[in-house]
């Protein structure tokens, strides 16, 4: 009898470790799985951003940054409206956001001058804006 119970004991504690493995396993899986995902959309709307850009011809000076103009005229896009809200970015706020993301600063001169962000930059700034 002792030794019945002392191998259902242990059949039972293996299943129990097993069991808990298997969940850890998978909570570990589901985490990568969500971070996959979340850098495959970021890049998705990065790319439609930039589509956007080079097709609509609005980086008209082509030097890779965006000011607040070309910012602007972006938004006129539904394409690119709808790439941002995919990623949870609100455009409204956005729009009303337009002088943190592109404040105004003084050059060597005194003159204030718009800032304008590098493409990089500014998908990183937005996505924080989330």
């Amino acid at each position: 009898l002792f030794a019945f119970v002392f191998y259902v004991f242990v059949l039972l504690g293996g299943v129990t470790v097993m069991n808990m493995l298997i969940g850890v396993l998978c909570e570990v899986v589901q985490g990568v799985a969500v971070t996959e995902r979340e850098i495959l959309t970021v890049a998705s709307v990065k790319a439609t951003i930039q589509k956007v850009m080079r097709e609509s011809g609005l980086d008209k000076d082509s030097d890779g940054k965006i000011s607040r103009e070309e910012f602007s005229q972006l938004l006129d896009f539904p394409e690119a409206c709808n790439a941002l809200s995919d990623v949870g970015v609100d455009v409204l706020s956005l729009v009303d956001n337009l002088d943190f993301i592109f404040p105004e600063e003084e050059d060597e001169d005194g003159v204030l001058q718009v800032r304008e962000l590098s493409f990089g930059d500014f998908m990183e700034l937005v996505l924080m804006l989330r």
